[in-house]
């Protein structure tokens, strides 16, 4: 796990970006977190959250999120402000799933008021002739 970007953005953390205070890590709270010397810790759920978004989003990951969440192609293409070619590119692993696109996945399944926000119910079929 990287927290280098959490260390440069949080201002409490600064002083881990020494190499030799940042070694200095220890369990703390009988596992409930990492400390650090200077009253520095992050809770065990952070470095979960942490290492669980670092985690590498495939093209399958993407299928299989599409599939848990319920989505057609159009309806996932709507909610992520993505085209539906660009969908079925990633389906099929033409493309990469963008860092965005998997923050965006995650973030949808993880708080489903994110996903109601941007969904757009979707009918089956061609539109009716105007």
């Amino acid at each position: 796990m990287n927290l280098a970007g959490l260390i440069a953005r949080e201002e409490f953390l600064a002083p881990l970006r020494d190499e030799d205070v940042f070694a200095r890590a220890r369990v703390i709270d009988w596992g409930a977190g990492v400390g650090w010397p200077g009253d520095r810790d992050l809770s065990a759920s952070t470095l979960w959250r942490m290492a669980n978004e670092q985690q590498p989003f495939s093209n399958s990951d993407f299928v299989a999120w599409q599939a848990r969440i319920g989505l057609s192609n159009q309806e996932a293409a709507d909610a992520l402000g993505l085209s539906a070619r660009t969908i079925k590119n990633m389906r099929a692993g033409a493309v990469p799933v963008a860092g965005a696109v998997a923050i965006a996945c995650r973030a949808m399944e993880a708080d489903p008021t994110l996903l109601a926000a941007h969904y757009e119910p979707r009918k089956p079929g061609r539109p009716k002739a105007a």
